[in-house]
């Protein structure tokens, strides 16, 4: 009996050092990239929340080769494919755009591609307009200016109803806000939030 459990023992202390030997190599490993893994990338294609919609699908490259343990493992120009998951466009009264992306595939020079779960470094929100919800007074000649300066800004609108000619009449002059971008040739920053196991490719 005490011979069995020695045999026991033993196994078991072998068995526990080969699996703490292959979670220690596994870590280490150069396929594997952790969640919290930052990559730098450049934009393919401009989005916006001015145009862009929910699900439009994007592309950015590899702008910073990533390593691990000093091997890289992600070159230059590798792809990153991204979606839209959300968009809220710039509104009157300053209220600024707000748009949301995910990255979702790597896509590999010879053809390989991963599922990837990655999020934007930066979140992209406009700031309000500080100039918002201007209230005058005016009839006549003011209201002709009122309309000429929005007209040549662009940026703000009148709002309200009953603007009479000669009587003085309440206008509300609200701004719009700002939307937002990524440009075309933009770099940026995206963080994985789960880990990815690359391919065995020629590293």
């Amino acid at each position: 009996m005490n011979f069995r459990r020695l045999t026991t023992k033993i196994f078991a202390f072998i068995f526990l050092f080969f699996a703490s030997f292959l979670h220690t190599n596994a870590q280490d490993s150069i396929y594997e990239l952790d969640a919290g893994t930052k990559i730098r990338v450049s934009m393919d294609n401009e989005i916006n929340s001015e145009v862009s919609s929910v699900n439009d699908t994007f592309t950015t490259t590899i702008a910073e080769p990533v390593k691990v343990r000093e091997t890289i493992v992600l070159p230059v120009g590798t792809v990153i494919e991204g979606r839209v998951t959300n968009v809220e466009r710039a509104a009157v009264g300053g209220k600024g755009g707000k748009l949301s992306v995910r990255f979702e595939t790597l896509r590999f020079e010879n053809g390989e591609k991963r599922e990837i779960e990655g999020v934007l470094v930066n979140d992209l929100k406009a700031a309000s307009s500080q100039k918002t919800n201007i209230l005058a007074i005016i009839g006549g000649a003011g209201l002709g200016a009122l309309l000429g300066s929005v007209s040549k800004g662009g940026t703000g609108a009148l709002i309200g109803a009953g603007i009479g000619v000669g009587a003085g009449t309440g206008v509300a002059l609200a701004r719009k806000g700002k939307n937002v971008r990524i440009k075309t040739d933009e770099k940026f920053e995206i963080r994985l939030t789960k880990q990815v196991i690359l391919p065995v490719l020629d590293y």
